[in-house]
């Protein structure tokens, strides 16, 4: 439930998302990349099972939202980097 909205929230406040995978990543890396990306835009990892209900319900309560098509891209060991800054900085 705390993820569902917290999901909610960062596609309700950041402007664009993309896709990173995390296959054969440490934790120290990705703790280290947050730590890089704070104030700046917000990581997001999770099951991608919850992560499809969750888009799902999102673009129910929100017709027409092009959020709907990161649905299918959850498959793998993925997560979201979600900001209002430019990408090409982001990543």
């Amino acid at each position: 439930e705390e993820y569902f909205e917290k999901l909610k929230e960062l596609l309700t406040t950041y402007s664009k998302a993309f896709l990173v995978e995390v296959d054969n990543v440490g934790s120290y890396q990705l703790q280290s990349t947050r730590g890089e990306l704070r104030g700046k835009a917000e990581v997001l990892m999770g099951k991608n099972t919850m992560m499809r209900k969750c888009i799902r319900e999102y673009v129910e309560e929100n017709p027409g939202s092009p959020v709907g098509q990161l649905e299918s891209v959850c498959r793998g060991n993925i997560g979201f980097v979600f900001t209002n800054s430019d990408l090409d900085h982001s990543r």
